[in-house]
């Protein structure tokens, strides 16, 4: 099963999270975000990020000539999409880098879900709510047996440490892993590597592990 870590600021945690590693790591671009690096991509040393993790700049709404001038001049592997972006803008980026479709959702898939389908690598299906992403909130999973697309998914919004025994032996068509982020926070943009690691590992490990 992949897993992303997305709502990565600090040089610290970014070094200590690729230890870990993940299979992809979130940067945010969006300035109401309290995770955006907008000002802080320079700072950041995305060289830390070994090649066999990848690392995903996250957006909403942007021009492309932007997204595309932030893939290439920071050499992210993917890009993930979070706002309302049409099928033809995410087409264009599949040739650059992997692209990751999110959909912001709550008791019903979107009904134009279909038209995504072979114009992006993968979706992530993400809670609605205040925010683009990180908002600590579930949506209602059981919509996803109703999912019926090639295009595979990661499962987002609100995952903790206490979700491990559902993530581990959930068992859904399409499903290629999970997005975590706000629930592993100590502080907004901050994770806790002991919550992660033990996750991660879990999560990874033919152990059983015990309902919380």
């Amino acid at each position: 099963m992949k897993i992303k870590v997305c709502g990565i600021t600090s040089n610290r945690n970014l070094r200590e999270i690729a230890l870990l590693g993940p299979d992809y790591m979130g940067f945010i671009f969006y300035k109401t975000s309290p995770r955006d690096v907008s000002d802080a991509i320079d700072r950041l040393q995305l060289s830390a990020v070994p090649p066999s993790i990848k690392k995903v700049a996250v957006v909403v709404d942007e021009p492309p000539g932007k997204v595309r001038e932030l893939i290439i001049k920071y050499r992210f592997d993917a890009v993930q999409l979070h706002g309302e972006e049409d099928p033809g803008y995410c087409r264009q980026f599949m040739t650059l880098c992997e692209v990751i479709k999110a959909f912001r959702i709550k008791d019903i898939l979107p009904v134009n879900l279909e038209q995504y389908s072979g114009n992006c690598h993968l979706f992530l299906f993400d809670a609605k709510g205040k925010y683009h992403g990180g908002n600590s909130i579930k949506f209602n999973h059981d919509i996803l047996k109703e999912y019926k697309l090639n295009t595979p998914f990661l499962l987002s919004g609100g995952i903790g440490s206490n979700d491990l025994h559902y993530i581990k032996n959930i068992d859904l068509k399409g499903m290629a892993g999970t997005d975590v982020n706000s629930r592993f926070e100590i502080s907004p943009g901050y994770k806790s590597i002991s919550l992660l690691k033990d996750f991660i590992y879990k999560l990874r490990s033919n152990e059983p592990v015990n309902k919380q």
